[in-house]
């Protein structure tokens, strides 16, 4: 403590306090307002009163004015020399130390801190969706105050991330002279930690035992789990049973990772995770003194400034909860992504004529699209009937084996980032610039397989129907909207096209959340022993159970983009929006039916030119945007780097520029069986 000769007695004035704080710079505001914090606490305060000045003087050295340039040296955060100077006052001046000591202490005996030490930074075990009502309650609805709650005072002294930040920063020196400066009284937290120790214990071991959390094993008793003998253990056993619980909880991460994701059960981990990190931090400071102590209360109040400023924050629950699940989806789309990656000539040339029947199904798709329009329904119903003609199309597509082109890059793009962390060893960026070269001439193909099929099936089918009825199937008028509407800057064809590369991605997020929820129900397993199987036979619930398996993502994925692109006109009708889809594909059909009926002359003209400019912006477009979008997630979901991210484009522009053909077709020779040897 520094040397208190000469040291004024009494309260001092805001001169005698600057002087003796600051003598080169006694009249800075900074300086001005420590003093009115200081002097301000009266003795026998009620406790309302207390509690505020206790606020202010918080927040004075988290967020107040930046110090005196003598007294604050840069890099040194200007909050921990806030910290010094109001340490430096009240040891200097001993009433005022008299006054704060004495407030603590009427404060700590009128308020409980196990709130504080167990529930602060911490979700609650009420699971994903309370939680997030909870903290929007919190965020936006007023709050009584809770003067008796520690917890209280705490949130209020930070409030943001950056009043946390400071805290690791503090001296070893300088934290020993705060904690001296209010000598015993801090000795009331030490039951407050014990409480908060055994209600940490009780909630980690009921979340241990719900029957997700427990094993599957007959043989394994209740009894010998760590979670049910956590919450009767001696503060010596903790350790040794807090290490099986993380193991324990491990395990069912594990597999989680193989058997699909519950977002509940997720948040569950999430919440024993913490709990038992908090465990961790407080016993040093019950059983435990002397400098380990020190080190301990200083890293125990850092974490709860830093968990405090969580609490509140929606984005950060939402990320930490849903991360698990997002990675799974990505996995489950990526596994679909395979399918649509080539690595010989032959598969290439294969994937033309998968796409070849996609483009013929479309041209029939596009057909329904225009009897659909011309029945006037209500919005509501036209929009249904949309989303049914697009998803049943697409079903039958997979079905019949077909490919859309469209739905290639969500899926693709989680391959790829997935391939790019298991990649390893010094030839990894060319293994992935291959697959990068093999995955963009697989959506060539398929674009090309699409779009040149689409056209002749178009023809071939107003051909038929001028046969039968005598006229072609657009009438003038529709066929002038319809190719005035694929202008790429007279209409809203480019917005339009990028908006249905999103619903595109969202589609692959359909797939893999319906397979993943597929997965963890254990769906195709019940349908396998389902009692059904004694009417119809066990060989017969057998091979629905691997259908469902094997189309399962497919059928969620093509129903939810149906049901995007035939609905979001008719939200954007609902909300007033000017919202449409352009689908490069379907939007080739509904062109081609568009020139037969202008006729040979329209072919020629600006607008039917320009259409099909908006034609080639759509395509692009709809991969485009898709594929960033899947490969962004995929990114953070797998924890890609951006350092990685930037080394992968290089090397594939280099590959570019030195091999461009390569993108577009399988190379043959050497190239080719390299290639193939990364295959799926």
């Amino acid at each position: 403590m520094i040397d208190l000769g000469g040291a004024q007695a009494a309260v001092p004035d805001r001169r005698d306090f600057g002087a003796a704080i600051a003598s080169e710079t006694p009249n800075h505001r900074s300086i001005a307002q420590l003093h009115g914090h200081l002097v301000t606490l009266e003795p026998g305060a009620p406790l309302s009163v207390q509690v505020e000045m206790f606020e202010r003087l918080g927040r004075w050295v988290t967020a107040g004015l930046p110090p005196p340039s003598s007294l604050w040296v840069a890099p040194e955060p200007p909050a921990v020399a806030r910290l010094r100077i109001a340490i430096t006052a009240l040891e200097r001046f001993p009433e005022l130390q008299r006054r704060w000591v004495s407030g603590l202490g009427d404060v700590l005996s009128a308020s409980t801190g196990v709130k504080l030490f167990a529930e602060t930074g911490l979700p609650n075990d009420r699971g994903l969706v309370q939680e997030t009502s909870d903290r929007l309650a919190r965020r936006f609805l007023p709050r009584p105050p809770e003067h008796g709650q520690l917890a209280e005072l705490f949130a209020r002294i930070f409030r943001h991330p950056r009043d946390a930040t400071w805290l690791p920063a503090i001296p070893d020196d300088l934290f020993a002279r705060l904690v001296a400066l209010f000598g015993d009284v801090w000795r009331g937290a030490h039951e407050w930690m014990v409480d908060a120790i055994a209600l940490l214990c009780t909630r980690i071991s009921a979340l241990g035992l719900t029957e997700d959390m427990r094993e599957d094993d007959p043989t394994t008793k209740l009894r010998n789990s760590p979670f049910f003998r956590l919450p009767r253990a001696t503060l010596e056993e903790l350790p040794a049973l807090l290490v099986q619980c993380r193991l324990h909880t491990d395990e069912v991460l594990h597999q989680l990772e193989h058997h699909g994701v519950s977002v509940d059960v997720v948040y569950c981990l999430d919440v024993i995770r913490l709990g038992i990190e908090r465990i961790e931090l407080l016993l040093p400071l019950v059983d435990s003194s002397g400098a380990d102590r020190l080190v301990a209360s200083r890293t125990l109040l850092s974490a709860l400034a830093a968990s405090r400023v969580d609490d509140r924050s929606l984005r950060g629950l939402l990320r930490n909860n849903l991360r698990l699940l997002a990675r799974k989806v990505i996995e489950r789309a990526g596994h679909t992504g395979e399918h649509y990656v080539t690595s010989s000539r032959r598969e290439w040339w294969a994937m033309i004529g998968s796409a070849a029947g996609g483009g013929v199904l479309t041209a029939g798709t596009v057909v329904l699209k225009f009897l659909t329009k011309w029945g006037h329904h209500a919005p509501f119903v036209d929009g249904m009937m949309s989303a049914g003609n697009y998803a049943a199309s697409f079903i039958v597509m997979q079905l019949c084996g077909f490919t859309l082109a469209t739905k290639q890059p969500s899926m693709t793009a989680a391959m790829l980032a997935g391939s790019i962390r298991e990649a390893k060893g010094p030839h990894r960026l060319d293994e992935l610039v291959s697959l990068i070269a093999r995955i963009s001439r697989s959506q060539f193909a398929a674009a090309c397989g699409n779009v040149l099929c689409v056209i002749p099936a178009a023809i071939a089918f107003n051909y038929l129907w001028k046969g039968q009825y005598g006229h072609d199937f657009l009438d003038q008028a529709t066929a002038a909207k319809t190719i005035a509407s694929f202008h790429p800057i007279k209409s809203g064809t480019i917005p339009f096209a990028a908006l249905t590369g999103v619903l595109l991605w969202m589609s692959s997020l359909g797939a893999g959340w319906l397979e993943n929820w597929t997965t963890y129900r254990r769906l195709p397993e019940a349908i396998e022993h389902h009692r059904i199987g004694r009417v119809i036979g066990r060989k017969n619930t057998a091979r629905i159970a691997r259908f469902l398996a094997h189309n399962v993502s497919g059928f969620g994925g093509n129903a939810s983009l149906g049901f995007l692109l035939g609905m979001t006109p008719v939200m954007g009708v609902f909300f007033g929006l000017p919202l449409d889809v352009r689908h490069v594909t379907l939007s080739t059909g509904s062109l081609t039916l568009a020139g037969i009926a202008v006729g040979p002359e329209g072919l020629t003209t600006a607008a039917y030119i320009w259409a099909s400019v908006g034609i080639i912006l759509i395509g692009l477009l709809n991969f485009g945007v898709s594929f960033v979008l899947a490969l962004t997630v995929a990114f953070r979901a797998r924890d890609v780097s951006r350092r990685e991210r930037l080394a992968l484009w290089g090397a594939v522009g280099r590959r570019f520029i030195r091999s461009p053909f390569e993108f577009f077709f399988p190379p043959g020779g050497a190239r080719a069986a390299t290639d193939h040897g990364h295959g799926h």
